[in-house]
């Protein structure tokens, strides 16, 4: 079991978790989902600086909180 984590943490995460807290498929399922949601929240932040250092201005919402909070579903 050891050989499919990279990560220490995300091991101990994993044998703490499964089965007692959530099924495999579950965890696997919410691991990912949140990844996915970090890279979108990171992209969202380098886009922003993109925009910043190109002196590009438009009249969106240039706030990062709001920007994060509609990525993590957070209104």
């Amino acid at each position: 079991m050891t050989s499919r984590f990279e990560n220490g943490i995300l091991c101990e995460v994993y044998v703490k978790a499964v089965p007692k807290l959530v099924d495999d498929e579950g965890f696997w399922f919410r691991y990912f989902y949140r990844i996915d949601k970090a890279k979108r929240v990171e992209e969202a932040r380098a886009d922003l600086v993109r925009r910043a250092v190109s002196g590009e201005d438009d009249d969106e919402n240039w706030e990062l909180g709001s920007i994060e909070s509609s990525l993590l579903g957070r209104a």
